[in-house]
């Protein structure tokens, strides 16, 4: 028969484990503690805990790569949300993505992924009840927390991140939580998010019903800069079919002599595979024409077994360049 829940648990925790990330750090040869202190967030490290303090919820509007989804935590927890056996929750829209922040937050604390912080996603619960004060999770398991426990009473504060991809589970949470505010003055909410309306969710979590903004329980924050380059291209003019021409501009980056990897983003599991399999044809037909570097195509989806996704994230050879298409 086919392979119950969780049967690839273990093939997917030693991959972890194994998977070593290439990210672009110009401070790699600096210790971890320095590197956070390079990070964008770094500096208003003050400004979010004094917010965290005085407001019920925090939305913060932070580029991919400033630091907010490993720092923040950290910095909750040194200024004492995790006294007294409470828990700082984060979210996030998908697995590995839980699984791969949890294991940076460890590593930065010199702790054991599965004590002091931990992660839980269906068919796997990586965390110590009596130890885990860092808890990386995606939001179907914190609805399912909901269930069992409607007021959250163990977390002391949760942090939406990634709140823009807007999951069927985000909304319901978002929902919820609002409710559970209501009832506990002190759990904190951070919304965090890289593109967002920040001023929608001000208005929908802001109790305030007076014209005195003094009262207002909601404030937003914005988080400038980012750990990594980031140039944009347009085309000169509409393309008529956006996946040859994504197949191309890869193959064209490929035939450079640029060095890195190449990340295409697509709107589904289709297209991915369509693009998957066309890239693989033309890295075929580039290896016969004795091109030296060669091309190792990637494809990237939810419904991916978890196996196939921590590939994207394996150290590749210098003779090889990397094409991860993703949704």
């Amino acid at each position: 028969g086919t392979e119950g829940p969780g049967a690839s648990l273990a093939e997917e925790r030693q991959g972890n484990a194994e998977v070593s990330s290439v990210i672009y750090n110009p401070h790699a040869s600096l210790s971890i503690e320095q590197q956070r202190q390079k990070l964008p967030v770094f500096k208003l490290r003050n400004h979010i805990l004094y917010l965290v303090e005085n407001y019920q919820t925090v939305v913060i509007i932070g580029e991919t790569g400033c630091g907010k989804s490993t720092q923040i935590p950290q910095y909750l927890t040194e200024a004492g949300w995790t006294a007294e056996g409470r828990v700082v929750g984060v979210t996030q829209p998908r697995r590995v993505a839980a699984v791969s922040v949890a294991g940076r937050v460890a590593e930065e604390r010199g702790a054991l992924l599965g004590h002091e912080v931990g992660y839980c996603i269906r068919f796997d619960d990586c965390t110590d009840p009596q130890t885990t004060r860092i808890k990386f999770l995606t939001d179907g398991m914190l609805v399912r927390e909901m269930m069992s426990d409607p007021l959250l009473t163990r977390y002391s504060v949760l942090m939406l991140d990634e709140a823009h991809e807007r999951t069927l589970y985000t909304d319901i949470a978002i929902g919820l939580l609002k409710k559970i505010q209501k009832k506990r003055g002190d759990l904190r909410l951070i919304v965090a998010s890289a593109t967002l309306d920040a001023e929608k969710f001000k208005v929908f979590f802001n109790q305030n019903d007076s014209n005195d903004p003094s009262r207002d329980t909601c404030a937003i924050l914005t988080v400038e800069g980012r750990t990594f380059p980031v140039d944009i291209f347009y085309t000169q003019s509409p393309v008529p079919d956006y996946l040859k021409s994504t197949v191309q501009t890869a193959m064209k980056i490929h035939q450079s002599d640029m060095e890195g990897d190449i990340l295409a983003f697509l709107t589904g599991q289709e297209e991915v595979e369509s693009v998957v399999s066309m890239l693989v044809e033309q890295a075929r037909i580039l290896a016969r024409s004795g091109m030296k570097k060669h091309l190792r195509v990637l494809p990237m989806y939810a419904g991916l077994p978890a196996s196939e996704q921590m590939k994207v994230f394996e150290r590749a050879p210098h003779s090889v360049r990397k094409v991860v298409v993703a949704t």
